[in-house]
């Protein structure tokens, strides 16, 4: 930090942190006679967690950490410091600024960056941890703009004794609009359940989700110590695969060895409120989409429903670049090389099945091979046929069936023989059929010069095992379809994002700035 803002006292100087709340009822640690920890909780001791509470008042030592860049949130921040300074728990909240606030005389403020970079005030928090892992048991990093409640944190007190040590219980943001619908911002993109990490722990249910922000985390003392001893948590301000601000919200799970998991079978009582309701309507899907997802979590966790994976869908770039949304939007340039006579169609890699239903509703019977049994639930949902499993066993399950229109979009880059699964999908065109397909356009002029130049991640485009990512472009695809007997009938190059600046010039060079490219294919006469 480059500066301490003197006004408020150190709690490093007191001998016990600050009481507030003490006159209520107190909280009691999980495991300790409290009756919220349910039937057949254990101490929490035992279980590797560290959740102990003070041995004479028996209640709980909360830190909260809370980054507060500029004034734009100081009315959510002075609200939520009030919620937890109503917790029936011994709590210390501490502000990392970049400015003096005056949020009264039980609010310590930190004033200073870690670096020049604005970005990176968050950081500023972990030493504060590190130096006082003895004085709490319970560690609260946020945003200015979480509104955490007493049944978020009594809901981790309780679920916690039952998970392994390398576990963490986690929470999602919910919004809110002005309808009162509720969404879930952190849905979205590349954001999947993982599937396989379905468990039963005690009497819940868990299972891993891929987007492991939330603006907020929350670890007992015995999961600080174990991020801190991994080298992974006291680290200089940095980003990966988050930006800087959701990088240090996720270091827990990401880069000290731990496992962020949501308790499916008590969901609403891990969801915590974004309070500006900023992406409402916009990002995310709604909550009763997203039970329909954990109903399917629950099915496979009584194995009533198939665990599989179609393949790797994320790439190893920064911030997963070009990697496969899970919720693409209906995209006109794809859905016009589509035939509308087309009867039956075969979708390769399909997320949420936004692009499915519009060809569902020309009337097509729609073949779906899901990105994983998760998403194939919902595609059942909307009246497709689903095939589940890997690439290789859903080739396998379709035999030698055929389809007047094959499809696969934004995938090929992403596996490590495109070529070959190229090869699968044409096999499953019938005599009259069509092949569509599509993906990033690698040959822009912008990607081109950036590898030329050995911009950041740019440079590992060449190399699949550092990138996860093959450079296919549609010249490429061009010449493999023509060299197997294809005539490519259509190609185009687009861009799913208009372009802000300078549209016209952009639209007039093509795929020299497009972002996109997509083909259709139809058999020569030779192969008939």
């Amino acid at each position: 930090m480059n500066s301490v803002n003197p006004k408020h006292d150190n709690p490093m100087n007191s001998s016990s942190p600050s009481a507030a709340g003490s006159s209520r009822q107190a909280f009691p640690a999980a495991g300790k006679g409290d009756a919220s920890a349910g039937p057949g909780h254990s101490s929490d001791a035992s279980s590797g967690h560290g959740i102990a509470a003070d041995s004479q008042k028996q209640t709980l030592r909360l830190l909260v950490a809370i980054a507060s860049f500029g004034e734009k949130n100081l009315a959510f921040l002075k609200r939520i410091i009030r919620v937890y300074q109503d917790l029936p728990m011994a709590v210390e909240v501490v502000v990392f600024s970049d400015q003096p606030k005056d949020l009264g005389p039980d609010v310590k403020v930190m004033v200073g960056l870690p670096t020049e970079n604005p970005w990176s005030l968050p950081f500023a928090h972990k030493n504060y941890f590190a130096r006082n892992i003895d004085r709490y048991d319970l560690f609260i990093y946020s945003e200015d703009d979480m509104e955490v409640t007493e049944k978020n944190i009594r809901a981790f007190l309780r679920v916690t004794p039952d998970l392994k040590p390398d576990e963490i219980a986690g929470f999602l943001r919910y919004e809110v609009n002005e309808s009162g619908n509720t969404s879930l911002p952190e849905v979205h993109w590349t954001s999947h359940w993982k599937p396989g990490s379905v468990a039963r722990r005690g009497g819940h249910t868990i299972a891993e989700f891929s987007n492991e922000h939330a603006a907020f985390y929350l670890l007992t003392r015995n999961q600080l110590r174990r991020a801190i001893a991994s080298g992974g948590f006291l680290r200089e301000p940095c980003e990966g695969r988050y930006d800087m601000l959701c990088t240090v919200a996720t270091d827990p799970y990401i880069n000290c060895g731990l496992h962020k998991v949501l308790c499916v079978s008590a969901l609403e009582d891990f969801l915590i409120h974004h309070l500006p309701n900023r992406y409402a309507g916009q990002l995310g899907i709604p909550l009763a989409a997203f039970k329909e997802q954990v109903q399917t979590l629950i099915e496979i966790g009584t194995g009533t429903h198939p665990v599989s994976n179609l393949c790797e869908t994320e790439s190893r770039l920064q911030h997963g670049k070009w990697s496969k949304s899970y919720y693409e939007k209906p995209c006109n340039e794809v859905l016009d090389l589509v035939p509308r006579e087309a009867q039956t169609i075969l979708s390769v890699g399909c997320g949420s099945g936004a692009m499915e239903s519009v060809l569902k509703q020309r009337g097509a019977m729609v073949t779906v091979l899901p990105l994983d049994s998760v998403m194939g639930a919902a595609g059942a949902r909307l009246g497709f046929e689903v095939i589940y499993g890997t690439m290789e066993e859903c080739f396998n399950h379709l035999g030698k069936r055929d389809f007047d229109c094959v499809l696969i979009t934004d995938l090929l880059h992403l596996l490590p023989n495109p070529w070959q699964v190229l090869d699968h999908c044409c096999r499953f065109v019938g005599k009259a059929g069509t092949l569509v397909i599509g993906g990033p356009n690698f040959q822009s002029l912008r990607i081109l010069s950036k590898r030329v130049l050995n911009v950041g991640d740019y440079r590992k485009l060449s190399n699949f095992a550092q990138s996860g990512v093959r450079i296919v472009a549609a010249g490429q695809a061009t010449r493999q379809l023509t060299n197997a007997g294809w005539n490519v009938v259509v190609m185009r190059s687009f861009n799913r994002t208009p372009p802000r600046r300078l549209a016209a010039l952009q639209q007039r060079l093509g795929r020299l700035t497009a972002q996109d490219w997509v083909l259709a294919a139809r058999r020569s006469r030779l192969i008939q």
